[in-house]
């Protein structure tokens, strides 16, 4: 709209004309609004006249006020020319923006119907309903083909449009006042209080005013029931179950999708996802179910079924939560080892086409990037990479302190005198399977070398689960079903030494890609930096190992390495070598 101020009658002339204008209803402080008034400009001020819907408005802005619109609440200015007022008259609010196009000449745009949000947060998927209104009938109305359908609007993978939902209602036979009706619903946001989730909507199809918001609410911890005003108040909606309109959801699989490929069989089990919320991974031969449960929200489910493999990449087809359509995705799997399984995952696609969705592109393309872990949910123990006895010094944000595994000790402990304490770090286990940790160890010995404190515990133990060599970084995952944080550690580690080792422990189960083996802080995904040193002592018998997981695959019988003798006159057999293998042994011995 285009408004003419004249200097002598300072007289407002629309040229262009919008749709009819409607201010917004709200009770009383249901806005949050501030209450102090704005300063509207001085090139604004005056006497202005519009031709409106086939009439002459005279329209006269003060300091603080628009006639017709009242007092000016909250003002926003963009480059001086723009400006977007708040304006309250009564109990009913209007947004209206100001241009200014000329000196003599303004534009103005006012309207009521909002711009839609993205569905997804608040409500995705397709569902099944009964429903209840406890001020129409009693009872609950649950007809079969009562439905929700809240499902993007196929298109790209970087536009998929989502604003709007349809519930369609069936009359119940038997019961009054229920009803056949299509209502479509325009998202216009979501929030949270706590675990209620509120999101709001407008009926694209309603005209009046006081029927056309309605306000929902549901919790991330009840996926069953959600409650709907039949006003544009949330006050009246108390619970999921508590409001005057509930709705029992009954989630629908619209979509069966075949499978056309197996996974590995050595990938069936439950797995632990660490690049998703830690989110449980169910693997069998021809699919996988994924479930999380973000920050915020609630329990949300994705399915991947196997459709096509060309060496280690999978083509897998993901059926979207509760429901909604299918997109295509790209695993690239490294083959399993220990407890871990490695991969990428590429972009989701609409098209089902190796060629397009496993292209090399489809992929992260940082200059860093590592591979993403699926840990075994019931991990079994395996060789640790590294052990013996070692003292450390430690630096980070979450030093390793003296506590009790478990909380109580078994029998009471004795004083021992204790003239040396470090940090101990040892691997001395029988199978080297676990890792023990202890902040404040007593090293003293008697007089025939044995130590002095056998009844002290370690205030960590992590069992070894898997090793591997990444990006020039070694990587060690650690179990520990006592840590109230993350039962999954990452470690990376490097020989700095013959006898020295530094080491580098998580926030969690991610392996961050900046955490190195001097990371010590959360920035870098890590809590505690280790610098170890070996420490043997006689009767310790506990020699040092150490592995860089190079070859994460080989056998742990077959990591000795055996020395042959050959020369071209003479191959020594079998036997001969295991007895050259002793004598130099026995003679390095003795």
């Amino acid at each position: 709209m285009l408004y003419l101020k004249t200097l002598s009658l300072k007289l407002l002339i629309i040229i262009v004309n919008l749709s009819e204008i409607k201010c917004q209803y709200y009770g009383q402080d249901a806005i949050g609004i501030h209450r102090q008034l704005c300063d509207i400009p001085q090139t604004l001020q005056g006497e202005w006249f519009s031709r409106e819907f086939g009439e002459n408005v005279f329209t006269t802005i003060t300091s603080d006020s628009v006639s017709n619109r009242g007092q000016c609440l909250q003002m926003q200015s963009t480059n001086y020319d723009n400006f977007t007022l708040v304006l309250r008259q009564g109990d009913c609010y209007h947004c209206v923006r100001l241009i200014i196009r000329t000196l003599n000449v303004l534009e103005k745009i006012e309207t009521t119907n909002p711009s839609g949000k993205n569905c997804r947060s608040s409500l995705e998927g397709v569902w099944k309903f009964g429903y209840q209104n406890r001020y129409k009938f009693t009872g609950e109305c649950t007809h079969p083909e009562a439905n929700i359908t809240a499902c993007q609007i196929p298109g790209t993978q970087f536009f998929n449009v989502n604003q709007q939902f349809i519930m369609n209602y069936r009359k119940c036979t038997g019961m009054q006042d229920t009803e056949d009706a299509e209502v479509q619903f325009k998202c216009l946001g979501d929030w949270y209080v706590g675990k209620n989730h509120y999101f709001a909507v407008v009926n694209s199809r309603e005209s009046r005013i006081e029927e056309k918001y309605r306000c929902f609410l549901a919790n991330r911890d009840d996926d069953v029931f959600l409650s709907v005003s039949i006003t544009a108040e949330c006050n009246t909606l108390r619970s999921p179950q508590e409001g005057p309109e509930r709705l029992r959801l009954f989630p629908v699989k619209t979509e069966v999708v075949p499978a056309k490929c197996t996974l590995p069989q050595n990938f069936t089990g439950i797995w632990v996802n660490t690049a998703n919320f830690d989110a449980e991974v169910s693997i069998n031969a021809t699919y996988m179910v994924e479930k999380w449960r973000p920050d915020t929200g609630r329990v949300k489910q994705e399915i991947y079924v196997c459709q096509e493999r060309r060496g280690t990449r999978f083509v897998m087809a993901r059926l979207g939560i509760n429901g909604c359509q299918k997109d295509f995705v790209c695993y690239d799997f490294v083959s399993r080892h220990h407890n871990i399984i490695r991969y990428r995952k590429g972009q989701p696609m609409i098209i089902d086409t190796f060629a397009t969705v496993c292209a090399w592109n489809m992929f992260d393309d940082a200059e860093e990037w590592k591979y993403d872990l699926l840990i075994a949910k019931n991990p079994i123990s395996t060789k640790c990479p590294i052990a013996g006895k070692f003292r450390f010094d430690q630096s980070g944000d979450i030093p390793f302190e003296t506590r009790i595994r478990g909380g109580v000790t078994q029998i009471p402990r004795p004083n021992v005198y204790c003239k040396e304490n470090i940090s101990d770090f040892s691997v001395c286990d029988a199978d080297k399977k676990i890792i023990e940790i202890d902040a404040n160890y007593c090293i003293s010995v008697d007089h025939f070398g044995r130590p002095v404190d056998i009844y002290s515990e370690p205030d960590y133990q992590m069992q070894c689960i898997g090793f591997w060599k990444e990006n020039l970084k070694s990587y060690l995952v650690t179990y520990d079903p006592l840590d109230a944080y993350s039962k999954y550690r990452c470690w990376v580690y490097q020989r700095a030494d013959l006898n020295v080792i530094l080491m580098s422990l998580s926030v969690g189960a991610f392996c961050h890609i900046r955490q190195d083996v001097r990371s010590g802080r959360s920035g870098e995904g890590a809590q505690i930096a280790l610098l170890m040193a070996e420490y043997e002592r006689e009767h310790d018998d506990c020699p040092m190992y150490f592995d860089d997981g190079s070859n994460p695959y080989i056998e742990v019988l077959d990591q000795v390495t055996v020395l042959k003798a050959i020369s071209s006159a003479h191959r020594i057999t079998q036997s001969t070598t295991f007895s050259f293998i002793i004598k130099c042994c026995y003679g390095y011995l003795g």
